[in-house]
């Protein structure tokens, strides 16, 4: 009797294993990239600002999503993504047998499918402050003869920022990392520039004669650093967030 017991015990310990190791397989399963009706897919730019971290590569679900590297400081265009391939990874462009060895940044949770997202990836490798912005780029339809922006601080060691249109002061006091909301602009042309709140006569970086669209969403982004004087020096780029229209997911 207690060698029957005995034997129901390991069985049943046995297909708890089994189980527990089937399961895992099974909802991994469904992770397998993008597909036009699941239902499940969100659209993702990314932004490489960190001086030096090199071009570097995305993977989800530990699979490589792009033949192109991402390289200092430039946008990609939107691209499809399925939201429930996680974890999101950069990885350093240097191959090895064909697979980026080094993961350099992972984004936290999942993204929500049917969503534009921007990944602003900032700081700097060598003092271990890699970090990143992420953004969800929707907003509310404009109005008539009226066009959106917002600002993102990604410079590591920036002070607070203000952003002027045209000399009037669209966002202050923006520290590092911040994001802010849309606000509304009339379209037209417009100087955007960029200052230290606390010296808001010297302009650090700017977008000249900025055309604001009517109907479009915008976002301005400042990066690089203060004590450089070669590419890695402050900058800004502006991104448009409007999707063209009939954009699917």
């Amino acid at each position: 009797m207690a060698n029957k017991n005995k034997s129901g015990i390991l069985l049943g310990l046995c297909l708890f294993i089994t189980l527990g190791m089937v399961i895992p397989i099974l909802a991994s399963c469904g992770k397998t990239g993008v597909s036009a009706s699941s239902g499940l897919n969100a659209r993702l730019k990314i932004v490489n600002l960190s001086p030096d971290i090199q071009p570097f590569n995305l993977y989800a679900f530990y699979i490589r999503q792009s033949t192109a590297a991402y390289s200092y400081p430039n946008a990609s265009d939107y691209f499809l993504i399925n939201s429930i391939d996680t974890p999101l990874q950069i990885r350093t462009a240097q191959t090895v047998n064909g697979v980026s060895p080094t993961n350099l940044l992972s984004l936290g949770g999942s993204l929500k499918p049917n969503l534009p997202y921007t990944w602003f990836v900032t700081g700097l490798l060598s003092d271990s402050s890699l970090t990143s912005i992420l953004t969800i780029d929707t907003g509310s339809t404009p109005g008539n003869g009226r066009g959106k922006i917002r600002f993102v601080n990604a410079s590591p060691n920036s002070p607070a920022l203000n952003l002027t249109a045209n000399d009037t002061i669209a966002f202050k006091n923006v520290t590092y990392k911040g994001q802010t909301g849309f606000i509304e602009l009339t379209a037209g042309s417009y100087n955007l520039n960029v200052s230290a709140t606390r010296d808001p006569k010297t302009v650090l970086s700017g977008r000249p004669n900025f055309t604001i669209a009517d109907g479009k969403l915008y976002t301005m982004y400042f990066y690089g650093l203060s004590n450089r004087a070669d590419t890695a020096t402050y900058g800004t780029n502006v991104i448009l967030n409007t999707l063209p229209p009939g954009t699917k997911y």
